[in-house]
């Protein structure tokens, strides 16, 4: 019980550090939404109350870099604007599955034509769902306020307290019911229980992985990664398809708040026909979508990120539970956290203390009465705002994306190092360390290939087919040290014969790899010099 209990804390603290960057851009973003745009200019820039809604509003949320957290804040403004409910599930579902990082990234991952149908059959999915939601509710179209035209550094201040106070309040809250399935996973599955549960052509892989898939949450980033294994395993391609609709486009926030809002059975109908839609869709690619000449590896490491991290044998340790949360929770994440705490702290003075203020303020810059200009306070249109918010928007995204994705000089100095990490590790059998570095070399290795075709708008095949190659032999001395490992306390335990030439085979292999990942390395980086 106290290792259930310990894993799911894990996939808690886990899943809060990955959702805390994107939670601060959709806190931010709901500012924009509240403060700036306003009620017309939001409502122009979801498409309206006619039918280009809801393709505008999967447009939006594809250029937007939330995850199915930070997409929370935005959901209550759309809705506190009285946007259509379609054009709200549309861009709820859309929003958290790709972003420009997360697109480019999975290009990498297997044929670009299977990430491209991904990203043009989810438009399909909250088109039928927005129809559908729109029919469910009593929503009808209201004419918009006008909106105050005057800006200045009080709406600055405002924008940064709504994000605290909003951190502090349903936001922070839905954030914990979203997390909860993560722990709840952790809880329930013991550590590697989903590696062969969804094998190429079983027929139950893409209805079992929606199942799982509800109380999933993840990052974009996270299941790209996660499909780009699945196609490297030959695992099911229609249960990928299920894992990125439903585990990156639904938690249990988002159906707790939609259900709150529009009520129980309006969404059980609602989200029966989204499940019943996406498995359908995941059933009708599952052969087409097959990668060609790749062999079912009868297992996969991609969703041991959703079951307990801890081993039911394990001891169980406050050093332990330190060490493995610092070994997943990367430099930005951390940032992130204490961006997120800086923010709470400061959240509880707003709702203390500020909350008055905030509500005059509201009502004297944002109601019937109109502050006039002078000094910082100027006229700024909606319009010319909304624009201001898109370039920007657009132009963040390309640099980003060149900031996560950098030059190939620079990531080869950094696959070097990586390299050497993980074959100093394999030589000196310091299995802890090899296998800490190996998804980093292999994480290294995608961008390089992002990264180059990002600047020279070409990648060669054969670039291609060596960093395909650096990472298979990578996966393989992954696999012969996890074995290596078993074997060597095989044999400590046990001292037979058997153990002992398991152990020397091992060795051997790995000996043997460590040598073939040192010369693909080699020829990588004269590929792409």
């Amino acid at each position: 019980m106290d290792v259930m209990l310990a894993g799911g804390f894990m996939r808690f603290v886990q899943g809060l550090a990955s959702a805390a960057p994107t939670m601060i851009v959709g806190l931010f973003i709901a500012g924009l939404l509240r403060y700036y745009l306003g009620t017309a200019g939001t409502l122009r820039l979801f498409g309206g109350n006619g039918w280009r809604s809801l393709p505008q509003s999967w447009l939006i949320g594809m250029l937007l870099p939330v995850c199915s957290i930070g997409v929370i804040p935005i959901l209550r403004e759309m809705k506190r604007m009285g946007i259509r409910p379609g054009a709200i599930t549309a861009f709820a579902l859309s929003a958290p599955l790709f972003n420009p990082l997360s697109l480019l990234y999975g290009l990498t991952l297997t044929r670009p034509y299977v990430i491209i149908g991904f990203a043009l059959a989810s438009l399909g999915v909250v088109t039928a769902l927005g129809m559908v939601w729109d029919r469910l509710t009593s929503w009808k179209p209201m004419d918009p306020p006008k909106d105050p035209e005057v800006i200045g550094l009080r709406r600055v201040a405002l924008t940064f307290l709504y994000m605290a106070r909003e951190l502090c309040g349903p936001t922070g809250g839905l954030t914990v019911v979203a997390l909860l399935g993560l722990f709840l996973l952790g809880f329930l599955l013991p550590h590697g229980a989903l590696q062969s549960s969804v094998e190429q052509l079983d027929p139950l892989a893409p209805l079992k992985m929606a199942v799982v898939a509800i109380p999933i949450y993840a990052p974009p980033m996270l299941t790209m990664s996660q499909l780009g294994m699945m196609f490297a395993h030959g695992n099911s391609p229609g249960a990928a398809f299920c894992l990125l609709l439903l585990g990156t486009g639904v938690n249990f926030a988002t159906l707790w708040w939609i259900a709150s809002n529009y009520g129980i059975k309006p969404t059980l109908t609602w989200f029966t026909v989204l499940f019943l839609v996406i498995v359908g869709f995941a059933y009708a690619v599952e052969r087409p979508l097959i990668p060609p000449g790749v062999e079912p590896a009868g297992h996969t490491h991609a969703f041991d990120v959703y079951t307990n991290p801890l081993h039911s044998s394990q001891g169980l340790t406050a050093e332990l539970l330190f060490s493995k949360l610092a070994e997943s929770i990367g430099v930005v994440d951390r940032i992130g956290v204490g961006v997120l705490l800086v923010m709470a702290i400061f959240g509880w003075v707003v709702r203390l203390r500020l909350q008055g203020w905030m509500e005059r303020q509201e009502t004297e810059n944002f109601g019937a009465t109109y502050i006039k200009q002078s000094g910082w306070n100027r006229a700024v249109s909606p319009r010319v705002v909304g624009i201001t918010c898109l370039a920007g928007l657009v132009a963040f995204s390309v640099v980003a994306c060149y900031a996560y994705y950098p030059s190939p000089r620079e990531v080869l100095e950094e696959m070097r190092l990586a390299r050497t990490e993980v074959l100093s590790g394999a030589t000196s059998r310091d299995y802890k360390r090899a296998l800490l570095w190996i998804p980093i070399l292999e994480e290294w290795s995608r961008k390089l290939e992002v990264g180059y075709a990002l600047r020279s708008f070409d990648l060669r095949p054969y670039q291609q087919m060596q960093a395909h190659l650096l990472r298979k032999k990578l996966e393989l001395l992954e696999h012969a040290i996890e074995h290596a490992s078993l074997a060597s306390e095989q044999a400590k335990g046990i001292a037979t014969s058997k153990s002992e030439i398991d152990l020397d085979q091992e060795l051997r292999e790995i000996d043997q790899l460590r040598s073939e990942i040192s010369s693909n390395g080699q020829r990588l980086s004269r590929a792409f010099r």
